[in-house]
């Protein structure tokens, strides 16, 4: 017997001011948008348990098997296996997005995020339930979303307190805008506590009141700057494509207000706007423009994340010869990975982004050799595509160009590896078509 299930919902977490959810993944299917499965609602202000998520988890498996989980039926993220997942209070990805106040008006988002909701149950409180059971004792990151977390009074408080009781390997990623300037978020940059997100979306003050809502644009460059003085290797600059910012001249002015800032060590992730259905060619011809502008301004650490990943198509032959005329027409062919020129290749990282890679793309029927590598140690010895996956190290035993098939930690497997003396040169970022 086949059983249907979902890695986010065997391990992780996400805690609304008023619901705990599996996931924050959204899809379209038949026409319509999904995701976001829900395990819990909060009522009456009580904070829920370890039990109550194992419960909840063990549900939504059930609904799944029936067809009958509205949320997660036509998710591409579901697998079958012939194991029966063992559900337990195991996390090992905890997002925090406890409230929903925000001092910004994104126009791809929506209320959930800026409608001003507070915590209805002891965040602290739940954090240490999870604690006491041993939850995160796997657990990597802790993500901080929104609404806008340093707005939070006790966000430097609560910060400290999942390190007292969670793993203390445990960083946080902090998802923030920057409009406002936080010391503490300085303070912890310099300790390797977190690392930050923000998303800039424009490259003019006008585009960006446009899609943000309001005119802070200087002011996130100005915080930003700052951030990454203290570490840029610990901060994350994202662009979602969205239709008021894909022309180039809005693309250019906003790499050229990034090295007017000093942030050219800094990551990029580049990103679209959930709602688009389809990945148009329009899009992927503004995703290569700004690889090449990044490229052509010496920033080298930028890569596609899983919402442009996961929906990228198999490109027909007229297609492809459509974005290389583009390319060449813009002097940018830099950025497209011309598999016919690669021999070997390596990719680290053994998600979705790669499966997806190897999946729609023609690599492995151009590429003679291709390894894979990944960090987690339950997925060494298994494979992807017929590929037997790798222990990191074991990438310097060749010599191949390496591409990073990652998006929430790119910055640390990009760090990783030049602390296995790899050589940078060897790292690629770009387009396979």
């Amino acid at each position: 017997m086949k059983y249907k299930s979902c890695k986010d919902l065997e391990a992780s977490l996400y805690v609304g001011p008023n619901e705990i959810r599996s996931c924050c993944q959204r899809f379209f299917y038949k026409g319509k948008m999904r995701g976001d499965a829900k395990l819990i609602d909060i009522k009456n202000d009580v904070t829920p348990t370890s039990q109550d998520i194992i419960f909840a988890r063990k549900k939504i498996f059930n609904h799944i098997q029936d067809n009958k989980s509205e949320s997660c039926t036509g998710c591409p993220f579901i697998y079958e296996t012939e194991k029966k997942p063992e559900f337990n209070s195991e996390i090992s990805h905890l997002s925090i997005e406890h409230h929903s106040v925000c001092n910004l008006r994104c126009n791809y988002c929506s209320e959930t995020y800026y409608g001003g909701k507070r915590s209805k149950y002891n965040v602290v409180e739940f954090i240490k339930y999870l604690s006491d059971t041993k939850s995160f004792n796997n657990c990597k990151q802790v993500v901080w979303g929104g609404g806008e977390p340093t707005l939070d009074k006790s966000f430097e408080l609560i910060i400290n307190e999942i390190d007292k009781y969670a793993n203390p390997n445990i960083y946080h990623r902090v998802f923030t805008n920057s409009v406002r300037y936080h010391n503490s978020v300085t303070e912890f940059l310099k300790k390797g506590l977190i690392k930050i997100v923000t998303s800039i979306d424009a490259g003019t003050e006008k585009t960006f009141k446009l899609v943000r809502g309001r005119d802070k644009f200087y002011n996130v460059f100005e915080n930003l700057k700052k951030y990454s003085e203290a570490n840029p290797h610990s901060v994350t600059i994202k662009y979602i494509l969205t239709e008021q910012n894909l022309d180039e001249d809005e693309l250019e002015s906003f790499v050229l207000n990034c090295i007017k800032y000093n942030l050219k060590n800094c990551c990029y992730q580049i990103s679209m706007n959930y709602k688009f259905e389809n990945l148009e060619l329009t899009l992927l011809k503004s995703i290569a423009y700004l690889m090449g502008k990044f490229k052509s301004n010496g920033i080298r650490k930028f890569f596609c994340d899983d919402h442009i990943a996961a929906r990228f198509k198999k490109l027909t032959f007229d297609e492809k010869m459509i974005i290389k005329d583009y390319l060449i027409e813009k002097n940018i062919t830099d950025v497209l990975l011309e598999d016919d020129n690669l021999e070997s290749l390596n990719i680290f990282g053994a998600g979705d982004i790669a499966k997806n890679l190897l999946d729609k793309s023609s690599i492995q029927n151009k590429i003679n050799n291709i390894e894979i590598f990944d960090n987690d140690p339950n997925k060494i010895g298994t494979m992807v595509n017929g590929i037997k996956i790798k222990k990191p190290d074991e990438i310097l035993n060749n010599d191949y160009k390496i591409y990073i098939s990652v998006a929430q930690s790119y910055d640390e497997i990009h760090s990783s590896l030049i602390k296995l003396n790899v050589d940078k040169k060897r790292i690629v970022s770009g387009l396979f078509l």
